[in-house]
């Protein structure tokens, strides 16, 4: 099991979304993913308008959770057992999501998948 997700089972909602904004390791594996690719990544101190969106797995629904919505929006159900790197997962959220995304004529994301540790 990863250190973050290990460190963030044990805690209430609000404890763990201050392990996730201050976490080192997920700082610089964002940072190393927003030096790949052929567009130049915006400073840390630059004003933009972004924000995180993130796909969850619960009660076997999909769940996506946007900072600008007042709520959850569930997604669909999932298979019996999915999780949210499933098929049918990444169909209902991620690539549905890339392709609302293209057709309001704009690409900027950046793409984390957390999972469990390979070793």
């Amino acid at each position: 099991m990863g250190t973050i997700l290990k460190d963030a089972i044990p805690l209430a909602p609000t404890e763990r979304a201050g392990l996730l904004y201050n976490s080192a390791d997920l700082e610089a594996a964002h940072q190393s993913s927003a030096q790949q690719g052929d567009t130049q990544a915006p400073g840390a101190a630059d004003d933009i308008d972004l924000h995180y969106v993130a796909f969850v797995a619960a009660d076997g629904h999909l769940w996506e959770l946007d900072g600008r919505r007042k709520g959850p929006i569930d997604r669909g159900m999932l298979d019996k057992g999915a999780d949210p790197l499933s098929e049918k997962a990444l169909d209902l959220g991620p690539r549905s999501f890339m392709q609302r995304e293209a057709e309001g004529g704009e690409m900027r994301f950046s793409l984390v998948a957390l999972g469990p540790s390979l070793d």
